[in-house]
């Protein structure tokens, strides 16, 4: 692919309400976002991750630098993400701050044990990646950490929950 100077004038910046507005139409799979430093342990869920690459297995993830998980991230150098099952809204709905609980409080829903690097996976989850963190940007309010893949568990038979138009759901197949 060819850079062509002539072609890098910025185009004038979309409204952040109509920004917001056509992202509400991208459906995303929801995910718990956590760390843990040997002290502090939290997490967030989040739709903003995907996978990077295959060589080496890479998860990037973006968050926001006023967010508790990001700090234990960087301090930790460690992170997993973890894909909610369908039937776990209440768990996201406590690591969306919800709920009123942050740190090591939002672990109390669902059952949780530790990586072999001691970082949090859900039990549950329809798949959990465990990744060491290998670079990070700032850009604007957020933080794209890109981890490599260390570790993963399965429990492919369950269904992701989904975060589509404001609301929750599953995804349905077409066959």
């Amino acid at each position: 692919m060819t850079h062509n100077p002539s072609s890098s004038i910025a185009a004038k910046p979309v409204d952040r309400a109509a920004f917001l507005l056509a992202m509400r139409a991208v459906p995303g799979a929801v995910a718990i976002i956590a760390s843990s430093d040997g002290k502090e342990m939290t997490g967030m869920a989040a739709t903003a991750w995907n996978s990077l690459c295959a060589d080496p297995p890479t998860i990037l993830v973006c968050i926001n630098l006023g967010a508790s998980v990001h700090a234990v991230i960087h301090c930790a150098r460690r992170f997993t993400v973890n894909l909610v099952p369908s039937n776990a809204a209440e768990t996201v709905a406590i690591f969306s701050a919800q709920r009123g609980l942050s740190g090591r409080d939002r672990f109390v829903d669902g059952q949780w044990s530790s990586s072999a690097a001691g970082q949090p996976m859900l039990n549950s989850a329809v798949v959990s990646f465990e990744c060491d963190l290998s670079a990070d940007h700032v850009h604007a309010t957020h933080s794209i950490f890109i981890g490599q893949v260390g570790e993963t568990r399965s429990n492919l038979e369950s269904e992701a929950l989904l975060y589509f138009n404001g609301a929750y759901g599953r995804s349905v197949s077409l066959d």
